[in-house]
């Protein structure tokens, strides 16, 4: 992947797409431009280049002059970034603030419901979705926890809210227990910032991801597309609350991490 296929990838974490990226990254590259230059330049329709405008002058990424033909300038990056980030944290503190009425009045809408005991099974979309539901998982739990799974979705998690969620869990008196294959030197040192409660390297079953609380619940999915995008939209996973899949499963990582070794041990060999 290419440093400027690398940035479009990033930048749509920030709620860009690939024109709004290129347009830009184009903009950083080249200077300031007319609408009608940058599409040409860019090889943007220009119908696309005039509504991608009006979105990137919105969030603050770059600015417009008031002459005719319009200038457009990018926001230093730095500047830009930190006012998306910015509008993002005002719109999680108007979430925040709004979720307790909204349930209190949700709850004259409810019908009582008795309590299934039925296991549910579920299929989540989305690698985005994916890690809020294991980072939810992990949160929430006081138990332990294994995530069994390739290095480079561990290093997928580590730019999610997976580690802070995990210092949760241990902080309840839970424990997450990481385990994957990777035997490259390079790559074990970034492994380890996950911060889980310990972390081993053996052999695994498959290029697949299975996340299982002892007792609790299962997520689990087929084989992974190792791409570092955040929001693919072709990973999905098994989620269930099945307790025979999920002891099942819990005893398979229990097995495997007994035969896995220390990371702390790889590294030092």
């Amino acid at each position: 992947m290419s440093i400027e296929e690398e940035l479009l990838t990033e930048l749509s974490y920030f709620g860009l797409d690939k024109t709004d990226s290129t347009m830009y990254l184009g903009l950083l590259r080249i200077g300031s431009l007319t609408v009608g230059k940058m599409s040409t330049k860019l090889d943007i329709d220009r119908g696309k280049a005039y509504r991608s405008l009006n979105k990137l002058r919105d969030m603050g990424l770059i600015t417009t002059t008031f002459s005719n033909p319009t200038i457009c300038e990018a926001v230093t990056p730095a500047d830009a970034l930190t006012t998306v980030i910015q509008r993002k944290e005002d719109e999680i503190t108007t979430m925040q603030k709004l979720s307790n009425k909204i349930v209190k009045d949700l709850k004259d809408l409810n019908r009582p419901q008795q309590v299934s005991e039925v296991s549910s099974i579920s299929i989540i979309q989305g690698r985005s979705n994916i890690y809020s539901r294991v980072g939810k998982m992990i949160q929430e739990s006081s138990k332990i926890i294994y995530i069994v799974t390739t290095a480079e979705d561990i290093l997928r998690m580590y730019h999610t809210a997976i580690p802070e969620k995990i210092a949760l869990c241990k902080k309840n008196g839970g424990e997450v227990r990481v385990l994957t294959d990777t035997a490259i030197d390079s790559v074990l040192p970034l492994i380890s910032r996950l911060k889980a409660s310990e972390t081993r390297v053996g052999k695994l079953p498959s290029k697949s991801r299975l996340v299982v609380e002892e007792g609790g619940q299962l997520i689990m999915s087929g084989s992974i597309k190792e791409t570092m995008d955040l929001n693919d939209d072709n990973d999905s996973i098994l989620y269930t609350n099945s307790q025979e899949m999920i002891n099942n499963m819990f005893s398979l990582c229990s097995h495997l991490w007994k035969k896995a070794k220390p990371i702390e041990k790889v590294l030092a060999s």
